[in-house]
């Protein structure tokens, strides 16, 4: 019996990772320095404060440098669609970002594998453009977009990682400020046999100055949501700007 639980977790954990950080390719090379954008990234103190349990990155390396570093999982139709709404879905799609002007990136994913977690995962992205204009402008349009997605489901092929479909459907977008948040709730095709491979997101972009941040939270199955969706992932983006200078 606690075989079958660890593989469980260990799929949950698998396909929780993949909806969180896109499902992305490894990217060729050496990450130049995104000094700046780095700084900005939540240490585990922080971002375990702001969900209300212990995240850690287990000692792995973030990704630094440029466009090139973001998630690049879906690039068409094909890959997800709507297209569009993978913005809201993922954390900082490549395909999103490749057009703007990205002077530099840094991104790092956080874990926790106990059972007892309300919040189990969390991906964190930084991304600095060439001016507050361009940051400003790039926030208002997710704003549109994420209220055009709200109430639409986004199907997902995970083709070469478990190959299947997953339905991500997108609620409770709202703007307040700086910061726009929302919820994704996804159930995977066909259902395996050791998970029921749903996992709850929250999700939260904040800017401030030239620099967008991006946070995306997987709670744990048996927490449910809260009367305030988007809460804590908002709590995240909220520490994070705080730190840009």
């Amino acid at each position: 019996m606690r075989r079958v639980t660890s593989r469980r977790s260990s799929r949950a954990a698998l396909l929780a990772a993949c909806l969180l950080t896109g499902c992305s390719s490894v990217v060729p090379g050496s990450p130049s320095a995104a000094k700046t954008a780095f700084a900005v990234l939540p240490t585990e103190d922080q971002i375990s404060t702001a969900v209300g349990n212990r995240l850690s990155t287990f000692d792995f390396e973030p990704f630094i440098g440029g466009a090139e570093i973001l998630p690049d999982g879906y690039r068409t139709d094909a890959d997800a669609s709507p297209l569009a709404c993978v913005a809201v879905t993922d954390t900082a799609p490549r395909v999103v970002y490749e057009a703007l002007p990205v002077v530099e990136a840094a991104r790092q994913s956080y874990f926790n594998w106990n059972p007892g977690a309300k919040t189990t995962g969390a991906d964190a992205a930084v991304i600095r453009l060439a001016s507050a204009e361009d940051a400003q402008r790039t926030f208002d349009d997710f704003a549109r977009q994420w209220q055009e997605c709200d109430g639409t489901s986004v199907v997902k092929h995970l083709r070469g990682v478990t190959d299947a479909e997953v339905d991500a459907a997108v609620s409770d977008v709202q703007v307040t400020g700086s910061v726009l948040v929302a919820a994704v709730d996804t159930a995977q095709r066909p259902q395996a046999a050791v998970t029921s491979g749903a996992v709850a997101l929250e999700r939260a972009v904040g800017v401030r100055r030239d620099t967008i941040v991006e946070v995306s939270l997987a709670l744990s199955p048996g927490a449910g949501r809260s009367a305030d969706p988007g809460r804590s992932a908002a709590a995240v983006a909220t520490a994070m700007l705080d730190k840009v200078r």
